[in-house]
């Protein structure tokens, strides 16, 4: 995406948010979420795909929805990914 498209996509993801509704939005989450695991569960690349990008909106929606929870959520993968690095040394170093 360039520049435009991004602005132009969380402008969006915003908007679509605040007419649909926190509740609404949940719940759309929660049936993205599942269509997500069904695709993974068949091993359907194409679909596996395409379920990601509708759960990767859903999440954009939420997270820009609130700067709080968007810097929050931040932090929070950082620390999480830093954490599964420190696993995969010991691991490493046990071998």
């Amino acid at each position: 995406m360039n520049k435009d498209e991004i602005k132009t996509y969380y402008t969006a993801c915003n908007f679509i948010y605040k007419h649909y509704g926190e509740e609404a939005q949940k719940r759309q989450l929660v049936q993205e979420l599942a269509e997500l695991i069904v695709a993974i569960t068949k091993n359907d690349l194409e679909n596996i795909i395409e379920e990601m990008a509708d759960v990767q909106v859903m999440l954009d929606q939420f997270t820009m929805s609130n700067r709080r929870i968007y810097d929050k959520m931040e932090f929070i993968q950082i620390q999480k990914v830093k954490r599964q690095m420190e696993r995969i040394e010991k691991e490493k170093s046990k071998k």
